[in-house]
């Protein structure tokens, strides 16, 4: 009889798939490997086999809630000038991301709470700045792509500002969901990045070194 074949990249998806409902169910600093073992249909043996402790399930379970939210909005190709308003795309794009409905909220939810644990979790501190660097460096590379941002410290710096408002906005819907309904989002979301976007910026390298800031002062 041949052994049954087991997808383990399948497995380990799954595992923490579960782990984040667990966070979600139970929150992040009461749930258990058996909360997650119960969820992902398995025995707290099987996720040990694949993660070798709780830290590194929970870090894939905020690996898998990012990667959630990033596939609701796929990588955005603006294409030919002429095909319309690029600020306008971008800003549907982002709005994808947002807490619009309960799947969404859920991946939030997980995120926020890591939030707060790493605050006093390095590993988990390093995964949130390798995080937000890595979407911040991509919506960099949209912003020259379509004209939006001058290379270098412009784009970086519209990004982060670009960023940063976006990250709020979900925080205050996620916690707030009766008072943020999508349209709200969406609205906000075009009151605080519009005039951002649209507005003509000179090609300034902005320089924020302890010497550059005390010349200006």
């Amino acid at each position: 009889m041949m052994p049954k074949l087991v997808d383990h990249d399948a497995r380990r998806a799954q595992i923490a798939a579960a782990a984040a409902q667990a966070i979600d169910e139970q929150g992040l600093d009461r749930v258990r490997l058996v909360d997650v073992a119960r969820i992902a249909s398995c025995t707290t043996g099987a996720v040990g086999h694949y993660f070798p402790d709780k830290d590194a399930v929970l870090i894939a379970a905020l690996e898998h809630v990012l990667g959630s939210l990033a596939g609701y909005a796929p990588e955005w190709d603006p294409g030919p000038v002429d095909s319309g308003d690029p600020v306008a795309a971008l800003l549907s794009e982002l709005a994808e991301i947002l807490p619009l409905d309960e799947p969404r909220r859920r991946d939030w939810r997980v995120w926020i709470a890591f939030c707060g644990r790493a605050v006093s979790t390095p590993p988990l501190a390093a995964l949130h700045r390798d995080s937000y660097a890595e979407i911040q460096e991509n919506l960099a590379a949209i912003l020259c792509r379509t004209g939006l941002a001058a290379p270098g410290k412009d784009a970086e710096e519209v990004a982060a500002a670009a960023f940063t408002a976006f990250d709020g906005l979900g925080l205050r819907a996620t916690l707030e969901p009766d008072e943020w309904p999508p349209e709200r989002q969406r609205s906000v979301l075009a009151l605080q990045l519009g005039p951002l976007l649209r507005t003509p910026r000179p090609a300034v390298n902005f320089d924020f070194t302890p010497d550059a800031l005390e010349k200006s002062a």
